[in-house]
């Protein structure tokens, strides 16, 4: 009985020293985002008055606005996920 407790303490310990021990040290510096990559997506108002043609000049000029905000949230995922590594 009194051999199974030393062979538990001293794996627990064993175990303590591989998890508690380390010479390496972490530095987190923190990237700031780039200006341009928070700024507001904000589209153009439509033309008043508007005609077919224009109707569709515009829905392209959203997607275009569309676009480019998912390409700067894309890009604010990639500092963030080149951060945590």
């Amino acid at each position: 009985m009194n051999s199974k407790r030393i062979i538990a303490l001293t794996s627990w310990c064993l175990c303590l020293f591989l998890v508690a021990c380390t010479t390496e040290r972490k530095i987190f510096v923190s990237q700031p985002i780039p200006e341009n990559l928070l700024a507001s997506c904000q589209p153009n108002l439509p033309p008043q008055p508007m005609t077919f043609g224009d109707s569709l000049k515009y829905n392209e000029h959203l997607l275009h606005v569309i676009e480019k905000c998912n390409a700067d949230k894309q890009a604010i995922r990639e500092i963030n996920n080149f951060d945590s590594n």
